[in-house]
């Protein structure tokens, strides 16, 4: 679904951030109001929360575990490159 778009790039961009200058400790409070207002956001800007305010939670979830595993993703490659 289109909408569903905005909740993936955020996610995106979230975790490459983290990735980039956050830590695992010191940035946890920052990601967090990151992810809730980026998704909540993105459950406005879509008009989402017209048919249910149970969107924001779904929309909150997908941005923070796209954030997750795009820091996750960015380790492992990182590890992998220093290793060869």
């Amino acid at each position: 679904m289109l909408v569903e778009f905005f909740p993936f790039a955020f996610g995106v961009l979230l975790g490459l951030t983290w990735a980039r200058f956050g830590g695992p400790r010191e940035w946890r409070v920052p990601w967090g109001a990151a992810g809730i207002a980026l998704g909540s956001f993105a459950t406005l800007a879509s008009g989402e929360w017209r048919a249910s305010p149970l969107y924001f939670l779904f929309d909150i979830g997908l941005v923070a575990a796209v954030s997750v595993g795009v820091v996750f993703l960015l380790e492992y490659l990182r590890r992998r490159r220093v290793s060869r």
